[in-house]
């Protein structure tokens, strides 16, 4: 059967010689992969642009039920990134942000407000001018939400774990009450390195086997 969503991209890996196998979070059809064929050649069907991490779709695909895999029929970016494939810093956070939803967003969930909150942050994060290095940060509290374990304050984050960081609480409330644009004040890397630990942890007690995020090395390099 035919279905025409959007979709926003998680991650895609190689598959045989010219095609890729593409994770998208799909308006839809929750988290889906895809077979697209074609895409590493010299006059590929589609350009290998439309899937890297966060881009926003439009797509028509087929879905058979019970299927691990399946393929596009149609493809084309619903918006056109003005700063995030530009910026090392907004690529990291693109590239960290995908793989803890491609972990944390399972594959059978799709409610139906989840694509709509990552769908809009995207958006933010495109349009930020400045402060954006925090939206991280924010984004990774605000998941929560739809994950089933939001934080009313950091004091709440802190009485869940082992080991406290009190110094922090009133940045996590802040982070977390306030919209992406919010001028949040002065935080420095190291607060901003406690503070993203902090929040990972908070995800790893939750989430199960949640495992190691690649992308965080290259996250806190782009961000020092």
């Amino acid at each position: 059967m035919l279905y025409k969503t959007r979709g926003i991209v998680f991650k895609f890996i190689k598959y045989r010689e010219s095609s890729i196998i593409a994770t998208i979070l799909t308006e839809k059809l929750g988290v889906q992969s895809y077979i697209v064929n074609s895409v590493r050649t010299k006059k590929p069907s589609h350009s290998i642009s439309h899937f890297q991490p966060l881009t926003l779709l439009d797509m028509v695909v087929y879905n058979k039920e019970n299927a691990t895999l399946n393929r596009v029929s149609e493809i084309r970016c619903e918006y056109q990134f003005q700063s995030i494939p530009y910026q090392h810093s907004k690529s990291a956070i693109a590239l960290f942000l995908s793989e803890v939803m491609y972990k944390v967003i399972k594959h059978e969930s799709h409610p139906d407000d989840i694509f709509q909150f990552v769908h809009d942050s995207v958006l933010s994060l495109d349009h930020l001018d400045s402060g954006y290095e925090n939206f991280h940060l924010q984004f990774l509290l605000k998941l929560t939400r739809y994950l089933g374990f939001y934080p009313e304050s950091g004091i709440e984050i802190n009485s869940q774990l082992t080991h406290k960081a009190d110094n922090i609480s009133l940045e996590i409330d802040t982070l977390l009450n306030n919209s992406y644009d919010f001028k949040i004040g002065k935080v420095s890397n190291s607060e901003r390195i406690q503070l993203l630990d902090h929040i990972l942890d908070f995800y790893h007690l939750h989430i199960e086997n949640l495992g190691e995020i690649n992308s965080y090395r290259i996250l806190r390099e782009v961000l020092h």
